[in-house]
């Protein structure tokens, strides 16, 4: 009786171990995934309005981010466009700005390509060349929204942003265009990640490695408000 008592009180110094233990070690596995400066503390974390973060679902282990925002950078509306200094269009070269518009849209700031792109100029947010100078998402979007920039660039890295509501933006190269390509993510399936690609006109999003099976960057945008 003596020994089942002992076992017994051991198990349960185990389990309340274990309780502790298990959540602080996955809870450091995720920040891992950023880099120091931008980690996502349990009492900092960004803010997000109610009716957002009723959007957002959980299927069993898999994020489902808001899906609202379908822009292709070949849309006439704003193909013509040049991007900051540069003498290329939204149509050849906006993946990006893009990508960025749909999230955007989703986090809740009404815009689109076109009109993103007319505030990040005027907000200094494209340097010489035509690249998106990161700081001038929250500039042009009047600090509603910001953008996280990393140097990791895994799988685990996107998950840890969807959790807290960012919509990742991923890098890859893309052979047919002899270039680099951007896309946004909105869900994790069983089958792997799930984006809104600039170049692809589809109702539903379309999976990642479908489109690569190498990422080459991640930045993750997320609101202020």
């Amino acid at each position: 009786m003596l020994k089942k008592k002992v076992l017994t009180t051991i198990a349960v110094k185990f389990c309340l171990s274990a309780a502790i233990f298990i959540p602080a070690l996955l809870q450091t596995t995720l920040l891992s995934a950023h880099e120091p400066k931008f980690q996502i503390l349990p009492n900092a974390k960004i803010h997000i309005n109610p009716e957002y973060r009723n959007r957002i679902t959980q299927s069993r282990k898999y994020v489902v981010l808001p899906d609202r925002a379908n822009f292709l950078q070949t849309d006439k509306r704003w193909s013509y466009k040049t991007i900051g200094g540069s003498n290329e269009t939204i149509e050849n070269d906006g993946c990006l700005v893009t990508a960025v518009a749909m999230a955007l849209v989703n986090l809740g700031y009404p815009t689109d390509p076109g009109d993103l792109t007319t505030r990040l100029k005027s907000n200094n947010g494209f340097n010489s060349r035509g690249w998106l100078v990161w700081d001038g998402i929250e500039r042009a979007t009047v600090g509603h929204a910001h953008a996280h920039f990393f140097h990791d660039k895994h799988d685990n890295l996107i998950r840890a942003c969807m959790a807290q509501g960012y919509y990742p933006l991923v890098k890859f190269d893309l052979p047919s265009r002899n270039s680099t390509h951007w896309v946004m993510v909105v869900r994790e399936t069983a089958q792997g990640f799930a984006v809104r690609d600039p170049l692809i006109k589809s109702a539903r999003p379309v999976l990642l490695n479908t489109r690569t099976k190498n990422i080459d960057a991640v930045r993750c945008i997320g609101s202020r408000r």
